[in-house]
């Protein structure tokens, strides 16, 4: 070297550096000779220049017509330069392991890269693939392509952390709905030679040497799957035939080639497969298992010197590795944190999370540097890949010479004492599973710590529930079997309730619900045995709490699930009638028909509610099952009600009652929280019905007005009282005549009367909603006509105009619908919808009879169909109502009548639910779409309603109103 040197004086600490180097390891002394003048820049000193500019080399642009044998050697020489700059710098201790292993990584992403790139651009060249616009016409390893081909680096590779010698672990994967392959064979074929080829140029040894083996044997099944593979095959197999190590595995996972993009969604797919919120016995399992694989490579050898294994051997760097990856599966699901790739980031990171004393991960660390070390000097010797001591002691002398000790002895006593540490951590860290029994999901001392980690609001309160099913308080759980089972799901139960808006709340239905059950046996075992039953329960009792309501009233309900016809559509209303009819005629008295209405529709309203949560069914047809299922309750119960009634009062001869529905029950748009709007109607066949003559025939009779008014107060309660099975629903009488004030129930004429003479424009407005759902054959006609009659009437246009602006003006200022989720009354909301179709029909009804219907979206194609809309126009407003109406049935379902403030009240649940419902991909598509369809409302209402009425309202020259002063 200073022959070489010549001019250029080495300093004088190069002598010793080259000694150490040179004179310990045959493999960079030939690399020296073969390259004296590299050489001698690296013993000046400059190495960290030195390989930042073999860094920049590597990622400039090459030349397209560059062989592959070219190619071939520039990175050859290229590893040769790296291997004697970074050996100085360990050696020489000018830089930290960090800084040794991130360089060896970096180099091998960056020779991946192009050699990539490389091949890449040969088969453009060729055609075989296609050429998006911006594409580099030179081989760019920088470019970041979206070839839908990439390459995952796993093991030390994916976590930064490679040894001097070490071989790079590689998976090749594919997206082929991104790849654009234009050869005679399929994609696939393509994508595994480009795999192939590319093993080859860094695998192969050639007279320059090679680059880095490359093992692929981390791929998904290995023994039964080509080298590269399409992403939906792996994630495939990782969703259900992955084992244990694959999961430990793919936390290293990270992208270094090829398409960005695709590599970041595969990645992201599987994020949930190995980052799991709890700890449940899965992941127990998957530990146990890993840490028994260990020790099954350790108990191949009992050396703890001449021969030792730096990697494997029993306190070794494998040990350290596994020590760091058994936190994380434990921990990484709820803290972010702790996914790092690299072992000693993770180890200060449980510090920093307060999962590990400080001096323990002091000690491990210390370890890992040393055994690091040593590995180093092993594979420096001849650049092999090998982490065994000499078992002789010249071999086990020049080792520890080389790795800065005075002998042999000096290098045993400093590895004893590492190995005997981390072994003592690692031992501590989990019992053995072969000797471990069933431990509970959660230590009890840690429960609260647990569920607070999992974002419980409560977590004190939570864990003082579990605490109670623990002890078997619940009739449910007084067997061990029966608690064992329970503790066998809190795990999975908890991380699904962590993901509701309210997970303490929601425990708190799962709570009442469990209190209720008769024997829970049964009920867990069902679990364990069909996990997606468990998840429904949980999503139950987390994200739909009108259904939970439900499940702890009649906790039986649970078993209509496995009903063969659960899961298919609600029935029509015949089957309904049949099924209700026969639930009554097995009633003993009249408790127990209000019960057994209350059963039934319980048990459609939860099969309804868990066809929405599950995406089985939209919101149009779960409004109209509610619907169906609300007017056969009520057409089968109030005759019987009526019969009732009459044992006291007895029948007015002729008489008889009407039902109307009115508001989204009118329009079969029903959601789980809806009330019943209805209006009662009752005739009698005289002209005075109040006359003091006419009375009802039972034992106290009664006149018309209180006959009528007594019976409709009992329906009402009939409908709203709560019994042992609940309420069967809440019952609104505000849209009668008068409203509030006035009576409950009003004659056929009075009803008329009221609204060609006295109604609100509003109240015509609702009319347009009515739909009678009961009354008798001589009632049904005339009241249907009347309804008709009094819509089709002649409207003032500006009056009406006018008094429709006004209203939605004085209803947007009293809401003060301010919240993103207000899809109701926010502005461009369902209630604009219902304004804009409720004045069209009101303005041009009396020329289109056919227009009035009780249905928004029937309402908006008549107006198109008829020319008072544009189609276009009334296709955009249904659209709009139906993804509002959607969105507010699924957050009914979770929120009932409270509306979520801001998106952070929506968890991750039910964002998947909205967006699935609505069939749109990501909850920021979601939010987009409403946006979106509220600005196109509120467009259109201010083109049909507000500027119009603006005008109106602006005046003339002569200071008068356009509409003239009577409006």
């Amino acid at each position: 070297m200073q022959e070489f040197a010549g001019a250029h004086i080495l300093p004088p600490t190069a002598r010793a550096l080259s000694d150490t180097l040179f004179g310990n390891s045959p493999y960079l002394a030939r690399l020296a000779q073969q390259m004296p003048e590299f050489a001698c820049e690296v013993l000046r000193g400059q190495r960290p220049a030195l390989m930042q500019a073999i860094l920049r080399d590597m990622e400039s642009i090459r030349p397209k017509e560059e062989s592959r044998a070219q190619l071939a050697g520039y990175l050859r020489r290229k590893k040769a330069e790296t291997a004697l700059v970074l050996a100085a710098e360990d050696v020489g201790g000018t830089a930290s392991l960090e800084d040794i292993t991130h360089g060896l990584s970096a180099f091998a992403d960056a020779a991946v890269q192009l050699g990539l790139a490389h091949l890449v651009a040969e088969r453009r060249a060729k055609g075989e693939i296609g050429t998006p616009d911006g594409t580099p016409d030179m081989v760019d390893p920088t470019y970041d392509d979206p070839s839908g081909y990439f390459i995952l680096a796993l093991g030390k590779h994916g976590g930064r952390e490679l040894n001097y010698s070490s071989d790079i672990d590689l998976v090749a994967l594919y997206d082929p709905a991104r790849v654009r392959y234009d050869g005679r064979k399929t994609a696939g074929d393509a994508m595994i030679r480009l795999t192939q080829d590319l093993i080859a140029l860094l695998d192969q040894r050639t007279a320059d040497g090679y680059v880095f083996r490359v093992d692929l044997r981390l791929r998904p099944d290995p023994g039964a799957t080509p080298v590269a593979i399409s992403t939906h095959a792996a994630e495939s197999y990782y969703q259900s035939s992955a084992l244990n190590w694959e999961r430990s595995a793919m936390i290293k996972a990270r992208f270094i080639a090829g398409d960005r993009q695709a590599a970041a969604e595969y990645l992201d797919h599987l994020g949930s497969w190995i980052w799991r919120r709890t700890i449940d016995f899965a992941a127990l399992a998957d530990i146990s298992a890993l840490k028994d694989q260990v020790h099954s490579h350790f108990g191949q050898t009992d050396k703890t010197f001449a021969g030792y294994d730096v990697k494997l051997g029993p306190g070794g760097i494998r040990e350290i590795e596994f020590f760091a990856q058994i936190n994380q599966l434990l921990h990484g699901g709820r803290r972010p944190a702790l996914r790092s790739r690299e072992t000693l980031v993770t180890l200060q990171t449980l510090v920093t999370e307060g999962l590990l004393p400080e001096t323990t991960a002091r000690d491990l660390t210390a370890a890992y540097y040393f055994l690091r070390m040593l590995e180093h000097r092993l594979q420096m010797i001849a650049d092999e890949q090998t982490h065994r001591l000499p078992e002789d002691r010249n071999g086990l002398d020049h080792v520890a010479g080389f790795a800065g000790f005075t002998d042999a002895g000096a290098l045993e006593s400093a590895l004893g004492h590492h190995t005997r540490i981390v072994r003592s951590h690692f031992d501590d860290l989990m019992p053995d599973s072969a000797n471990s029994g069933a431990e509970p999901a959660f230590s009890p001392d840690a429960l609260e710590a647990t569920l607070r980690d999992l974002g419980f609001e409560d977590p004190a309160g939570s864990a003082e529930r579990i605490a109670i099913w623990r002890r078997g308080r619940y009739r449910a759980l007084k067997t061990q079997r029966a608690r064992e089972l329970l503790d066998c799901c809190l795990a999975p139960l908890t991380e699904a309730l962590s993901m509701t808006a309210a997970p303490s709340a929601a425990l708190v239905r799962f709570d009442s619900w469990l209190g209720q059950l008769p024997s829970g046996v049964q009920i867990f075992s069902l679990f364990q045995a069909n996990p997606n039953l468990f998840r429904l329960v949980a999503r139950i009792m987390g994200l739909a709490p009108a259904l939970a309501e439900t499940l702890a009233k009649q906790p039986g309900l649970w078993d209509t699930v496995l009903d063969p016809e659960f899961f298919a559509p609600i029935e029509d209303e015949t089957v309904l009638e049949t099924r209700l009819s026969t639930m009554f005629e097995r009633a003993a008295d009249y408790q127990d028909m209000l019960d057994a209405v209350r059963h039934f529709v319980g048990e459609h309203r939860f099969r309804i509610g868990v066809h929405m949560l599950e995406g089985l069914a939209d919101v149009r047809e779960c409004g109209t099952a509610l619907a169906r299922v609300a007017d056969v309750a009520l057409k089968l119960l109030i005759p019987r009600v009526e019969d009732s009634f009459t044992e006291k009062f007895g029948r007015i001869r002729g008489g008889g009652l009407a039902v109307l529905a009115m508001g989204k029950y009118g329009g079969r748009e029903l959601t789980h929280t809806s009330d019943l709007d209805l209006v009662f109607l009752y005739h009698v066949p005289l002209a005075d019905p109040s006359s003091a003559a006419i009375q009802s025939d039972g034992p106290k009779p009664l006149g018309p007005s209180q006959y009528y008014s007594r019976l409709v107060q009992q329906v009402v309660t009939a409908i709203t009282a709560l019994t042992p099975a609940g309420r069967l629903f809440e019952v609104d009488t505000r849209l009668r005549p008068s409203g509030a004030q006035g009576p409950l129930v009003v004659t056929l004429k009075t009803f008329a009367d009221y609204y060609r003479s006295a109604a609100w424009m509003w109240e015509h407005m609702a009319l347009t909603r009515a739909r009678l759902i009961l009354a008798p054959d001589s009632m049904a006609g005339p009241l249907n006509n009347t309804i008709l009659s009094v819509l089709t009437c002649q409207h003032d246009g500006p009056a009406l105009l006018l008094a429709v602006a006004d209203m939605r003006a004085k209803l947007a200022e009293n809401t003060r619908a301010s919240q993103d989720w207000a899809v109701k009354h926010g502005r461009g909301g369902l209630v604009d919808i219902e304004f804009i179709c409720q004045y069209l029909m009101l303005r041009d009804g009396e020329n289109t009879r056919a227009l009035f219907t009780p249905s928004i979206s029937d309402c908006l194609k008549g107006l198109a169909q008829h020319g008072i809309l544009a189609r276009d126009t009334a296709e955009a407003l249904d659209k709009a109502y139906w993804l509002q109406s959607n969105i507010q049935a699924i957050l009914r379902l979770s929120f009932g009548e409270t509306i979520p403030g801001t998106d952070s009240d929506l968890p991750p649940g039910l964002r998947e639910i909205l967006c699935h419902a609505t069939g749109l991909k990501t909850f920021d598509d979601l939010k987009q779409a409403l946006s979106r369809s509220q600005g196109i409302v509120y467009s259109i209402f201010q083109q049909l309603i507000t500027v119009p009425a603006g005008d109106l309202q602006t005046p003339h020259s002569d200071g008068q109103p356009t509409n003239g002063e009577n409006t």
